[in-house]
């Protein structure tokens, strides 16, 4: 249930709320629940006094509330109000009656007066001792403080609190005259600062503990610039850090001696205490005047709060001496619940939050279902139990080498070895040292496939070890296309990284089975010889395969991997398999009724002696007799006549053999009808349960009879929900490749491939229907796809959608006659709801290849795929296409789009100009796909081609196609630009602009808006070029178009008179006026703020642009403060889309961390600024990943951005490092497009100049400044208004290099060449 709980206050007096009071939500009733994917559960309390509020903010990693900040959720349940009084009268009823609490129900005021009304349960608790006035108290913790700071001799002393003071703001300036000077303070958080860098290098390699330690340490840096700055400190504080401070030293020499799981838990509980007592100094930092700070603390307690933070750390210190643990609220539970008591209600809630958040996240790791061991599938009790102990005391033991270990166990098929995996398996799981268990299969696609390997063990560590989890948790937020990435991406982020932070106290297990059914084996054979050994020592991987060469090339001659092979001979081997053969005759005995000496001894041998140690032999025949009709008299025919001295292969096709000879073949029925369904449970692609099986071949009448007659081969049969599956791999072997096609049971495994391709086209063209889940949303106006499940359709159903394709495609020529007549059927009928329900419930599933195989065996056939035909498919497939990019499923959106223009292009030809336009459509949306997967060149191409065809067609009609020559002209500006091809741009922006002006004098209404957006995006291209005077009168034109437009039509045109304004204050700013500019950016975001306000999913992204433009523009006029204000709502903003749509909004969130950077630098906010520099560059740097073409040039310039605010801290080897790189990443891009990227270039050299020449390395700066100013030499002369005062600067730069190196001369002409061009002289002639 979403909690979403506000308690406030409006009367209440100021001596009220500094008195104890404790409150426990109990419940809250009737709240609507939230989407989990978006929004994480929250719960918060406000309390208000007296103009002032105290509001928590749930955070969402570790769930705890932070008092006295304010925070917006993106959907507020209601407001639960109540005075102060009635909780003060609540108090002292409990009191005056003597029990523990008083309980009693708030109304939630909603919006949805229609809906059932939520409520929320309170308590109000009796406390320790009656209700004291806000003085009395705050008066008592001063003496407290004067008493513990005599008590030790450092820091100032502080004077009782003058007796009778009249209120708390007297009494704060009483105190303030004996508060200590700012040297003593600086003193203090010296010897705490020097503490904490010592515990963080001594818990450096325990990494549960490092990153309290880490934050601690970030925290008290950025209090300790706080505290110099001011000239007044609180004794308390002082006293405070002191009690830190000898607690951590404490620790420091504690850790020679710490050496177990209960010492070091000691050392993890200081580590968290001192970062929530860290986090409490900043909190309690930010208020600077004394005066302001004591009457804040009457209210807030911040005096106890303080006095309680050093009982903790005294009483931790005494713990180290007495070996005892102390129990202590996790995370920030100091910093909240004991200020304010909130009781055991919200801890639960906060709890709830975390656990909550984090299994949505590790939800979108895919996991194999049906992947893990299972205890029907282990060893007979008694059998392979000296092989199991060898291999459970391999696991126990101690790794020889640095890492993880491999033990590999190899064996023919059918010698036991899934057996012996599912046994190991179920031991490590009740030892609890199972980490995770994988067994492939190759029946089932995902299990064949080894693409969920790693994430669902990933997921198993996860569920097993909670700050594994946690790993996994920030790993998924920080690049969650680590969900899909190849198994080489995944394993260190998913499995490495997380293990190695992990202290294992003993040794843990991973089971992979069978990695012979891998279907390319050596993809995860290259991660066991090359990266398990990143592993730490205690992870021990035991696997399973059938002898393959694979095996020997990559992992033998690897010292981390022991082989080990089962010998069939073996008298171990052969003594377990006595046992089964043993167990298996009296259960068949005992269950048929025959007898406990069935079979006789010398049949028991026989069985022993022809099994040869081969366990699946034995299982087959043990199989056979248990379906068999006369047990004892089969078994006596499956004996007879065996051969003996077979290969293993051999002799399990001789008993197969002998068992399928068994049946009738006379009977036509019977033939008919096994190699029907035996044909389709070997050709399906994913095994089919009896259901589905029988929904497909309903000609059967009663498919179960077939198979109780054929279930000696087969498994699952007798649970119509259960997958049949053939008995063993080796059953398929024979049936498919090694029987004679002689035989009458003989498969051909291709044919029965393209028959099942039949049926699931009659099964589509009868089933698939306007009304099944995922189809008909190609009809709504709504944008994007809903998702829908596969529970939602049928086995059967789901099961044709997804393979038909894969089954049709084997056809070859010449095709069979009764294809013909159901593929026209779906073609005509059922095509583009068969796409809709694939792209609604798994993926987009492109039509092209099956259109291609169509006209190579259907040449004459043309009707098969008519005009009206590929008219209809390609709008349907621009609608997906235009879908799927609004889901942000980038390649899938590129694939639809791909395909229609193909499907467009062939009908040109002799045909009307409609098929002209529509391509020329298609191909303007092809260029915008391409774009958003970063490739412009082609997207440059496409659009190219959609101008020229438009040309065409307006040449010869222009009333009726010179609209959409002035749209697609606007889109080629906009690529052109994206190119660097900035003189292009503009051309093509003004031709656009003038059909647009030529367009509106007929029809102004209609086409104004279109004319608008048009000269914003020349008013662009003219400001690129340096162009700035025309472009402000271009943009001011397009502001009045928008707002005519808006004054009629508001809620239409107001979007567009935002972007308008938002143009138009960049273009104000670019010409220095910069009030008009913050007067238009506030308009703009006025407005945006409005449009959001009621349509958030729509508009939120736009608002974010504008408040991040805002914060510039605050900036600029020196309006640091409130600077900073806009962008931190831009980052929230961006932070909640992202969460929902990270695909989108991730690059924007990344964006605005850049600019966040930037406003906290200007403010000295140096550390804050680093690490939101470090989120933009991480996030970029994972876009890039994926798309290098689309994320690289962005991320060059964080890269860059991280450089200087390195610079600005002192950190000049990783500025240099990181400039290196921008460097890098922008040659590669200038090797493509040099128009485009030259102007980033020449910033990023300007700057490692700076950063070599402050190292030292003066040749190498004097190489990056000499290469900067001749790339800004041609764009100065191009755009002089834009760069000349770029090479100006650059010259400058070469000039002080060479000087540094005693090249005066060059030294001074590079000055004078600056000089010259920075003169007024120069300025009038450009």
């Amino acid at each position: 249930m979403v909690h979403s709980n506000e308690i406030s206050e409006t009367d209440a007096t100021r001596s009220d709320v500094g008195e104890e009071l404790k409150l426990t939500v109990v419940s809250a009733n009737d709240l609507p629940q939230l989407s989990l994917f978006r929004k994480s559960f929250k719960a918060l309390v406000t309390l208000r006094a007296s103009g002032q509020t105290w509001s928590t903010r749930v955070s969402r990693r570790n769930g705890s509330p932070w008092w006295e900040e304010e925070f917006d959720f993106e959907q507020l349940v209601g407001t639960a109000e109540v005075r102060f009084e009635e909780l003060r009268a609540k108090q002292r009823q409990a009191h005056e009656e003597d029990i523990d609490y008083v309980a009693f129900d708030l109304p939630v005021v909603t919006s949805e007066p229609s809906q059932p009304q939520p409520s929320i349960s309170l308590r109000v608790h009796k406390g320790v001792t009656a209700p004291k006035p806000a003085l009395a108290m705050a008066l008592e913790a001063r003496s407290s403080t004067q008493d513990n700071m005599q008590r030790l001799r450092m820091g100032p002393e502080v004077p009782t609190a003058p007796t009778g003071a009249s209120d708390a703001a007297s009494s704060a300036r009483d105190a303030a005259k004996a508060v200590g000077s700012a040297k003593e303070v600086k003193e203090l958080y010296d010897i705490t600062l020097g503490s904490v860098k010592a515990f963080m290098e001594m818990v450096d390699d325990l990494a549960k503990i490092h990153p309290y330690a880490n934050a601690a340490w970030k925290v008290l840096s950025a209090g300790y610039k706080i505290a110099v700055a001011q000239e007044e400190r609180d004794d308390a504080l002082c006293e405070l850090l002191e009690s830190m401070s000898t607690a951590l030293d404490q620790v420091c020499r504690f850790n020679k001696v710490a050496k177990h799981k209960l010492d070091k838990d000691v050392i993890a509980q200081v580590a968290k205490k001192t970062n929530e007592c860290a986090l409490f100094i900043e909190k309690y930092c930010e208020t600077k005047s004394f005066a302001r700070r004591a009457v804040k603390n009457i209210f807030s307690n911040a005096g106890e709060e303080i006095a309680r933070f050093k009982n903790d750390f005294d009483l931790l210190r005494k713990n180290l001496d007495t070996g005892a643990i102390l129990s202590l609220t996790e995370g920030l539970s100091g910093v909240n619940e004991d200020i304010y008591k909130i009781g055991e209600g919200v801890k639960d809630i906060a709890r709830n939050v975390e656990r909550t958040a984090r299994t949505a996240i590790l939800d979108k790791l895919p996991y194999a279902a049906g992947a893990s061991w299972s205890p029907k599938s282990g060893c007979l009790p008694g059998t392979r139990e000296a092989l199991v102990e060898e291999i459970m005391n391999w696991i126990r033991g101690t790794s020889a080498s640095d890492g993880a270990e491999i033990l590999c166990l190899t064996g023919v098929a059918g010698s036991g070895k899934s057996a012996i995996a599912h046994t190991v398996a179920r031991r490590c799981r009740e030892e609890g040292i199972l980490a995770s268990s994988f067994f492939f299969n190759r029946e089932f696609e995902e299990r064949h496939q080894p693409d969920k390997l790693l994430s669902t063990m990933a997921r198993d560590l996860a569920a097993r070890y909670p700050d594994i989890g946690s790993q996994l948790g920030l790993a998924l937020e920080a690049d969650q296309s680590l969900a899909t990435a190849s198994l080489s991406r995944q394993f260190a982020p998913l499995i490495a990284e997380p293990c190695r932070r992990h202290t294992f106290d003993h040794s843990i297990a991973f089971v992979l089975d069978a990695l012979d059914e891998i279907k390319y084996p050596p993809d995860v054979l290259e991660i066991f010889r090359d990266d398990v050994p990143q592993l730490p020592q205690a992870c021990r991987l035991f696997v399973t395969s059938r002898d393959m060469q694979h095996i020997d090339t990559h992992l033998l001659g690897s010292a981390h991997v022991c082989l080990r092979t089962i010998n069939l001979d073996e008298g171990v081997n052969l003594g377990d398999l006595c046992t089964y053969i043993d167990w298996r005759c009296r259960d068949i005995a005992k269950k048929r009724g025959l007898g406990p000496s069935w079979p006789n001894q010398v049949l028991k041998d026989m069985v022993i002696s022809k099994a040869q140690g081969l366990f699946q032999w034995a299982v087959t025949v043990f199989q056979a007799l248990d379906c068999a009709y006369d047990p004892a008299g089969e078994l006596e025919a499956l004996l007879a006549g065996l051969q003996a001295g077979l290969s293993p292969e051999e002799k399990m096709d001789e008993i197969y053999s002998k068992i399928l000879q068994a049946y009738n073949w006379n009977e036509h029925g019977f033939k008919r009808d096994y190699d029907l369904v035996m044909g389709v449970i070997l050709a399906a692609k994913s095994p089919l349960s009896v259901s589905a099986l029988q929904i497909l071949h309903h000609g059967i009448p009663n498919i179960n009879s077939l198979l109780s007659r054929l279930g000696a081969l087969l498994t699952g049969w007798r649970d119509s929900n259960q997958p049949v599956r053939i008995l063993h791999l080796s059953l398929r072997d024979f049936l498919t490749a090694r029987a004679l096609d002689s035989t009458p049971f003989h498969i051909c495994e291709k044919d029965h491939s393209r028959r099942l391709g039949l049926l699931c086209l009659a099964f589509l063209n009868e089933n698939l229907k306007h009304d099944t889940p995922g189809v008909g949303y190609l009809e709504s106006d709504s944008p994007g796809i809903p998702t829908t499940s596969k529970s939602q359709v049928s086995e059967a159903l789901w099961y044709a959608c997804e393979f038909w394709t894969a089954h049709i495609l084997e056809y070859n020529t010449p095709a069979p006659t009764e294809l013909n007549e159901p593929l026209r059927s779906f073609l005509s009928a059922r095509l583009i709801l068969w796409m809709e329900v694939c792209t609604s419930i798994d993926t987009f599933k492109g039509f092209q290849q099956i259109k291609l195989w169509i006209e190579s065996l259907f040449p004459e056939d043309i009707s098969l795929m008519s005009d009206e035909l590929d008219s209809r498919l390609a709008g349907a497939l621009d609608d997906i296409s235009e879908r799927l990019s609004y889901m942000d499923r980038r390649e899938e959106a590129l694939l639809a789009i791909q395909e229609a223009v193909e499907l467009r292009r062939r009908p040109m030809e002799g045909k009307s100009t409609t098929f002209n336009n529509d391509l020329a459509s298609s191909l303007r949306d092809l260029s915008l796909r391409f774009f958003d997967v970063g490739r412009r060149e082609d997207a440059l191409a496409a659009i190219l081609e959609a101008v020229n065809l438009h040309r065409k067609l307006a040449n010869g009609r222009p009333a009726e196609f010179n609209l959409d020559l002035a749209r697609s002209l606007n889109h080629l500006s906009n690529h052109l630009s994206a190119l660097g091809q900035r003189e292009d741009a503009l051309a093509a922006s003004q031709d656009s602009v003038g059909l647009y002006r030529q367009l509106t004098q007929d029809r102004p209404a209609v086409l104004n808006p279109d004319l608008a957006l048009s000269l914003v995006n020349l008013s662009i291209c003219l400001s690129d070029l340096g162009q700035r005077e025309d472009a402000l009168t271009i943009i001011r034109e397009a502001v009045d178009l928008h707002r005519q437009l808006a004054q009629d039509r508001p809620t239409t045109f107001s979007p567009g008179l935002a972007k308008s304004l938002n143009n138009l204050s960049n273009h104000l700013s670019d010409l220095g006026q910069r009030e008009d500019a913050l007067a238009a950016i506030r308009e703009a975001v006025e407005l945006r703020r409005q449009l959001a306000h009621n349509r958030p999913a729509t508009f939120n992204p736009v608002l974010a642009s504008s408040l991040n433009n805002l914060s510039v523009c605050l900036s600029d006029l020196g309006q640091r403060e409130d600077a900073l204000e806009a962008i931190r709502e831009a980052v929230e903003l961006n932070r909640q889309l992202a969460q929902d749509r990270p695909a989108a909004f991730n690059p924007v969130l990344a964006d605005s961390l850049n600019n966040l950077s930037n406003r906290l630098s200007d403010l000295g906010q140096q550390e804050d600024a680093l690490a939101a520099i470090r989120g933009a560059v991480e996030l970029r740097r994972q876009l890039a990943r994926d798309r290098p073409a689309a994320f690289n040039p962005v991320l060059a310039c964080s890269l860059n951005n991280l450089s200087c605010r390195l610079s600005d801290l002192g950190k000049l080897e990783d500025a240099l490092a990181a400039t290196r790189e921008a460097v890098g990443l922008c040659r590669q891009l200038t090797q493509d497009s040099p128009a485009a990227f030259n102007p980033n270039l020449a910033r990023y050299l300007y700057n490692l100049s700076i950063h070599l020449s402050a190292l030292g390395y003066r040749e190498e700066a004097l190489a990056a400044a000499k290469e900067a100013v001749e790339l800004y030499r041609p764009l100065a002369k191009e755009i002089p208004a834009v760069f000349k005062s770029r090479l100006v600067g650059s010259l400058r730069r070469l000039s002080q290099t060479l000087w540094k190196l005693g090249q005066k001369d060059d030294a001074v002409a590079a000055k004078q060449e600056a000089d010259a061009l920075d003169s007024p002289e120069a300025s009038s002639d450009t």
